[in-house]
């Protein structure tokens, strides 16, 4: 223990040895495995703390202990191999955005809102009021680059019967020629989109937000497919949809969830005028009576009219 760990520098929080080489530190002072274990904190900010400030937030992660034990995984996202993932649990509403069971918890008190992008562009967007599916303009991108991917094919079939051509005419020579030849063509294009993004923020004492970039599908340089690249774009996305549910089940499980392209409900038709009295009426027509306006017939027609004799 003596070889990896150092009595002479205890851990300033509980006074455990700390490591010699690569410990981490607060106000240049090395922190236990132990201790520095439990942080879970923003890039950098570590770096901003004085060891009140850690002291404090020592004591927040203790607090937080009854959610970390409460916290029952049914859903988790992984970003990548060495991304981490982002880890729900559904029945109580809560939500870990480190794969380690140490990792802070956040409740739905916690969660203000979230988007999904692609490139700069909304897929998913939620918050209280409810969750919002956009429009993407991916699938009409892709349906613009078929001519180009039509071409490139044509392009490597020519390429390689000149290959095979080549081939050919060096074994009905003596001896091998080094002829210069053109490179193998590449299909290259800029992907209908680049990268997913998922944004999340918070109402919590150390995290105001969390971000994540997200792979996208790519073509293949030598075998382009429209077909191929939708149906992995439709599995991500679907995938993305999957997510985007979970997260507003914990900003709020009874928001309503819209397509951006739906509708409005339309306005409710107007109600219908109330019948009129026929007594009131009576008495207006009457007054006209009174006045001359109307004759005694025409007063008595009215009448029958109103009480529809």
């Amino acid at each position: 223990m003596g070889l990896f760990s150092n009595n002479k520098k205890p851990c300033p929080l509980c006074g455990n040895p700390t490591p010699r080489l690569l410990a981490t530190k607060v106000e240049d002072m090395p922190l236990c495995k132990e201790c520095a274990g439990k942080i879970d904190l923003p890039d950098g900010a570590l770096d901003c703390m004085t060891l009140a400030q850690l002291e404090q937030y020592m004591a927040f992660y203790e607090e937080n202990a009854a959610l970390r034990e409460t916290f029952s995984e049914d859903y988790r996202y992984g970003f990548g191999l060495l991304s981490g993932a982002l880890v729900v649990d559904s029945a109580h509403r809560l939500l870990r955005i480190k794969p380690y069971d140490s990792a802070l918890v956040f409740g739905p008190e916690n969660l203000q809102s979230f988007r999904i992008l692609e490139d700069s562009d909304p897929l998913f967007t939620g918050n209280a009021d409810g969750l919002t599916c956009h429009r993407s303009d991916v699938p009409d991108k892709v349906e613009a680059l078929i001519p180009s991917i039509d071409q490139f094919m044509r392009r490597k079939q020519d390429f390689e019967h000149m290959e095979e051509m080549h081939r050919m005419m060096d074994r009905d020579r003596d001896h091998d020629h080094d002829h210069p030849r053109p490179p193998r063509p590449e299909f290259v294009c800029t992907p209908p989109v680049r990268k997913f993004r998922l944004e999340l923020t918070f109402s919590h004492p150390y995290w105001k937000s969390f971000t994540q970039e997200i792979g996208a599908p790519d073509f293949s340089s030598q075998y382009p497919s429209a077909e191929d690249y939708l149906r992995e774009y439709e599995e991500k996305v679907e995938a993305l949809r999957e997510l985007a549910s979970r997260l507003q089940h914990i900003v709020n499980p009874d928001a309503p969830q819209r397509r951006e392209d739906d509708p409005q409900p339309a306005a409710a038709a107007a109600a219908p005028a109330p019948a009129a009295d026929p007594v009131a009426e009576i008495q207006k027509y009457k007054l006209l009576f009174d006045a001359g306006v109307l004759t005694e017939e025409e007063f008595a027609a009215k009448k029958k009219q109103l009480l529809g004799i």
